[in-house]
């Protein structure tokens, strides 16, 4: 008994995978190469920016209030208005040097309260935002609650989204820096100035209160050795404000100007080059397609024809025919294996 489809399928499927498996082959090396190129591509572009966004100077407080319980920014809020209330101390500054309005005899000055009080809020400020989503945290960030929050918004996929958010961001402090700078170079000279006295004065009534509580009377080089060692060093222990709010806002014009185009134009390319070709979906379908057609093409026809050819049993044959099974199977099972090994490695890869 035999069967023409049965017998002609075999070699049919096998010439047509062979002349897919062909064609596949260069076309998956081609766009393999393609979408791994913009794929590192877009890797050195994430370093690069990563490296270029780390502050250089951060400080955090214990209770961050630029920082929502879910780990995001909450910049629209709090953000925005500690910057406004910042520029707006020695704002009049700024129109006495673009319009030439002289401040008001009536001008009240900031007292240093509000004045140490808004560069501590301006220098947290930034720190969060180079630290949270939509930036990299880089571990920096170690907020009890919060940590896991953050590390986990900021692990997340960088896509157009993420870009938009960063420029909305950094544009608004750019703006902020071209409008006001005046002003907020102003704010942060008088933050050390204050900042230093307020130390200065802590230091000295902690030192006169210590010299009191002496049973015995100290001798005066003591007391200069005492107030060098353990007092002096805290109050020349003042932040740069001046320094900082330039760096960080140089840091954001650099973003604006270097980061953003460059993270743009990359993944604007891996996804063109990643949604054209769609390498992993492609090369996962057509390899599912090969073992279909191997086992119920090559395998199962092949069987079949010998199971007909051999209904009427000859049990002298019984171990020939049990060798062919074993040389058939053996034979075939590489290839499914080689199929199913290439099948998991290529779900793994980050492509589309």
């Amino acid at each position: 008994m035999s069967s023409p489809i049965l017998e002609a399928l075999p070699a049919l499927h096998v010439t047509v995978i062979g002349v897919i498996a062909a064609f596949f082959s260069a076309f998956a090396i081609y766009a393999y190469q393609k979408v791994n190129d913009a794929k590192e591509k877009l890797d050195e572009a994430l370093h690069h920016s990563m490296s270029v966004s780390i502050p250089n100077s951060m400080m955090f407080n214990g209770n961050n209030v630029f920082l929502n319980q879910d780990g995001t920014l909450n910049w629209d809020n709090r953000g925005k208005e500690a910057l406004r209330r910042a520029v707006m101390l020695y704002s009049y500054l700024d129109y006495e040097e673009k319009y030439g309005v002289p401040p008001s005899p009536y001008q009240r000055e900031p007292n240093p309260e509000e004045v140490i009080a808004a560069c501590n809020d301006l220098f947290s400020l930034f720190t969060t935002i180079f630290t949270t989503y939509p930036f990299w945290n880089n571990n920096v960030v170690h907020i009890v609650g919060q940590t896991d929050n953050v590390t986990q918004l900021c692990s997340k996929k960088f896509d157009t989204n993420r870009i938009q958010e960063m420029q909305r961001i950094v544009g608004y402090l750019n703006w902020t820096w071209s409008t006001s700078n005046r002003s907020l170079m102003t704010l942060a000279s008088r933050g050390i100035e204050f900042t230093r006295q307020k130390q200065l004065k802590e230091q000295t009534e902690m030192f006169e209160e210590q010299v009191l509580n002496m049973q015995q009377q100290m001798p005066k080089s003591e007391q200069e050795r005492i107030w060098k060692q353990f007092h002096l060093p805290h109050v020349d222990r003042v932040s740069d404000f001046q320094e900082v709010f330039a760096s960080y806002f140089e840091k954001a014009h650099v973003v604006e100007r270097e980061v953003i185009p460059l993270l743009s134009s990359s993944i604007s390319s891996f996804n063109t080059y990643n949604e054209t070709f769609r390498v992993k979906e492609t090369t996962l379908k057509v390899i599912t397609l090969i073992m279909f057609n191997m086992v119920f093409g090559v395998l199962l026809p092949l069987v079949t024809l010998n199971l007909l050819v051999g209904v009427n049993v000859d049990w002298s044959n019984l171990w020939f025919s049990a060798f062919e099974y074993f040389v058939l199977f053996s034979t075939i099972f590489p290839y499914l294996w080689a199929c199913n090994f290439l099948f998991k490695k290529v779900k793994k890869l980050n492509f589309a």
